[in-house]
């Protein structure tokens, strides 16, 4: 996914999030490495230099800079001198305003003849070792974002002698290219890791018209890409005119490599949250890519381009899924016709491919992609090519024949990145079947979890500790989606406790980020608006269901997710209310591209209640009962069918214990007796002790009215197990004092208490461990429990 752009610039492109937190694939970090800035100890070498100018006073005014008298405690860094970095006044030498002189030799002696010493290249030799301390400090940058105070100063100290070193080369007479590389090196790390960007600005202008003059169009265009970037923090209006001048002229020229990488730029400051953020704007300029690519035949440009689509798309929730799924079938269709494209696309073709079907509630057809995923990563020859820190070759036709082959580099996972987005996906898919198959979808997640704490990035890559602290967040980030979602499992399977407990772990999380994503923040709020709505916190649970309703897109999933939430409560207190909001949102849900939303609404329609506002003068309802039963018959029918077909188990046995409640309830067959036993069987298995009491409890009764006492009475202290546990979940947000069910819910007896045991542990009654209540009064009281009835509509 992916290293988030280093503080903020659009030096590199990401999204999001994500509703990833609806399970998105993290964006492909695209960065232009120009190929004519050469790499570190490019510049020593011996060079013929010319006198320098006399000495100026040029301050650098880094946030961090300090007077250099003592080496640096870096472990490994090169001794910093006073005589190599002399304090800032004073640093350049002062070489005489002619040629220096030479003395013509002493004769040699007849057994011996020397040579004159070559006068030391000093301009070069700073260059040298501001390379050397750059490289010094990068070697250790990947391990400095969780590093001490003290560390971090060691790095600044070796960035800001490196700075230093190459502001003091540049007064020096160098050869034209030599001295536009070094330009750019010294602007890209003012970027980096100061906020001297007025400087970066001048020292770029002057490179631009150098290397103009002297036909230096790589690092031409180089410079200003990121005279773009740097425009860009200060407007982004500007910046675009600036890019689109620049994309002008190398369309005039027909310079291919830098009409893909000012176009990417153009996506990427398009797609950034600011004032310019325009994301039909940027789906418009992708779309200019993959037809330009197309034209030249650059089919991995135009499959790149196609997925980037694909993923902004997808940012728009569910309405994103069509255009989505266009874009990536697209690149399909390139694959099945034999181009090759790099295996970083496959992948992350198959994750957005996952990711729509997640997003459509399509639960069958993603456990299916995730096994191709599964085999896809488990091939050795896919990795032999992947880089450790995730950088790749896009290959790009020459734009005359004869040329050679160029490339673009591109930035996106590396290998444990890559394992660590499949295991998070997995999850996703076992969201819906976590419990029928035995946690395996908590499993996926906390593998993922381990997988995020156990790899890092590659200490041998040399890396700044801005990108090393934004690699930092993005695993951050990760770790909060896979977070939240793992309690949401826990949630499903009303595991209230472990959700309690997990909650504010997850929030101390999200407070290490530097920022509270809006997506992260609001997915936050509802995992806790759902923790209190299931443990009866039913004020609180309302006020944060609206405020996420409120304030988000009515056509958003999490807030029609919201909407529907607070319909059950509101049916409690608020009936005609609750009947305003399900109109409000009917024809967004029954067109809905989630399947899970349009079950749930369906759902909710199929049990709503007449309420006192539907009946005319006499009490009479307005509907006859029978037009009402049929309707009910139908909107149940088929929300069965849609929970089915999303494969949502918790739907499924809400709809059979509603569907017992509503038709079978008094009634004596052998249909009732089976429709009462599924909803039982279905809820425990599911393990939620709320709806497995309910069905147990119409099951008992469906015994009984047929004459089966015993296997009745036997049901009856099965379920008591389960009334404990719903009872005290329901009131572990109300003082013990004041709970009016206390006296009257008492604890099982002896005999009822070894029946549970040996049930819990697959023993005969009696040989298990009793079970204790959750308040002392139970020991007081000896009613029986099947006496209590909660109220009517109590459990909707």
């Amino acid at each position: 996914m992916t290293t988030p752009p280093n503080r903020g610039h659009p030096a590199s492109w990401n999204p999001p999030p994500s509703s990833n937190t609806d399970g998105l694939p993290p964006q492909q970090s695209y960065q232009s490495y120009p190929p004519a800035q050469a790499p570190y100890g490019y510049y020593q070498q011996s060079y013929h230099h010319q006198p320098a100018p006399p000495p100026r006073q040029y301050p650098l005014h880094l946030p961090y800079q300090q007077q250099f008298s003592t080496a640096p405690v870096w472990p490994g860094a090169p001794p910093l001198s006073n005589a190599a970095v002399p304090p800032p006044v004073q640093i350049h030498a002062n070489p005489p305003a002619t040629p220096r002189q030479y003395q013509p030799a002493a004769a040699p002696s007849p057994t011996t003849q020397t040579r004159p010493a070559a006068p030391p290249d000093i301009a070069h030799i700073l260059v040298g070792l501001g390379e050397t301390y750059l490289e010094a400090a990068y070697k250790n940058g990947p391990i400095l974002a969780t590093g001490s105070d003290e560390e971090k100063e060691a790095y600044h100290s070796l960035v800001a002698a490196g700075l230093r070193l190459l502001e003091t080369a540049l007064l020096y007479r160098l050869q034209p290219r030599i001295e536009a590389l070094v330009r750019l090196l010294y602007a890209t790390v003012l970027f980096e890791e100061t906020d001297n960007l007025s400087e970066a600005e001048d020292v770029l202008a002057k490179g631009v018209m150098l290397a103009s003059r002297n036909n230096l169009a790589e690092i031409k265009y180089s410079m200003q890409h990121l005279q773009a970037r740097i425009a860009f923090t200060f407007g982004p209006k500007m910046a675009l005119k600036q890019l689109d001048k620049c994309l002008g002229e190398a369309e005039t020229l027909d310079i291919p490599t830098w009409i893909y990488n000012f176009r990417f730029l153009r996506f990427t400051m398009l797609n950034e949250p600011s004032a310019s953020h325009d994301p039909h704007a940027a789906i418009m300029t992708l779309q200019k890519i993959t037809s330009y690519a197309l034209d030249r035949r650059d089919n991995a440009i135009a499959a790149m381009s196609n997925l980037m689509e694909a993923m902004i798309t997808l940012l728009q929730g569910s309405e994103g899924i069509d255009n989505a799924q266009r874009a990536i079938a697209q690149v399909a269709s390139t694959l099945n016709s034999g181009v090759a494209i790099p295996p970083q696309l496959e992948v992350l073709l198959l994750m957005l491919d996952i990711s729509c079907s997640i997003m459509a509630g399509q639960s069958s057809a993603s456990e299916l992609k995730v096994k191709r995923l599964h085999a896809m990563l488990d091939q050795e020859q896919r990795w032999t090519s992947w880089s450790q820190d995730g950088v790749f070759d896009i290959p790009i036709n020459p734009s005359r024949p004869g040329r050679p082959t160029e490339h673009i580099k591109l930035r996106w996972l590396n290998k444990d990145d890559v394992f660590t987005l499949g295991y998070f996906l997995s999850g996703l898919c076992k969201y819906q079947r976590n419990v029928e198959e035995g946690g395996k979808g908590e499993r996926f997640m906390t593998e993922g979890l381990k997988t995020i704490d156990r790899f890092d990035f590659p200490k041998t890559i040399p890396t700044s500790l801005t990108a090393a602290q934004s690699r930092l967040e993005w695993k951050t980030h990760l770790k909060i989606c896979m977070r939240i979602y793992q309690i949401f499992m826990l949630c499903v399977r009303a595991d209230w406790d472990g959700a309690l407990r997990g909650f504010p772990d997850l929030q101390n999380l999200l407070s290490t980020l530097p920022s509270n994503p809006p997506t992260l923040y609001n997915l936050l709020n509802y995992l806790q608006a759902v923790i209190l709505h299931g443990t009866n916190d039913l004020s609180g649970a309302l006020k944060l269901y609206q405020s996420l309703f409120t304030s988000l897109p009515e056509t958003s999933d999490l807030s029609l997710a919201s909407r529907l939430s607070s319909i059950l409560i509101l049916r409690l207190h608020d009936p005609i209310g609750a009947e305003g909001l399900l109109k409000s949102i009917e024809d967004i849900c029954t067109r809905h591209r989630n399947e899970n939303i349009r079950a749930a609404y369906i759902t909710i329609k199929a049990t709503e209640r007449a309420h006192p506002s539907s009946h005319n003068a006499y009490g009479v309802s307005s509907a006859t009962g029978e037009t009402q039963l049929v309707k009910t018959k139908n909107y149940l029918s088929l929300a069965l069918n849609c929970a089915g077909k999303v494969g949502n188990q918790q739907l499924t046995w809400i709809i059979l214990s509603f569907m017992c409640d509503r038709f079978f309830k008094g009634v004596v067959s052998e249909q009732a007796e089976k429709s009462a036993k599924a909803a039982y069987q279905n809820a425990k298995k599911g393990r939620d002790s709320l709806w497995a009491l309910m069905g147990g409890e119409m099951y008992a009764d469906c015994l009984a009215r047929k004459g089966g006492h015993s296997e009745a009475e036997h049901q009856r202290q099965i379920n008591q197990e389960f009334r404990i546990k719903v009872f005290d979940n329901l009131t572990r947000h109300i003082p013990k004092q004041e709970i009016p069910l206390q006296q009257a819910l008492p604890q099982p007896s002896q005999s009822q208490q070894g029946y549970m045991a040996g049930q819990e542990y697959g023993k005969t009654p009696g040989q298990g461990p009793q079970i204790q209540g959750g308040n002392s009064s139970f020991n007081q009281q000896h009613i029986q429990y099947q006496d209590y009835r909660p109220p009517p509509g109590y459990y909707h």
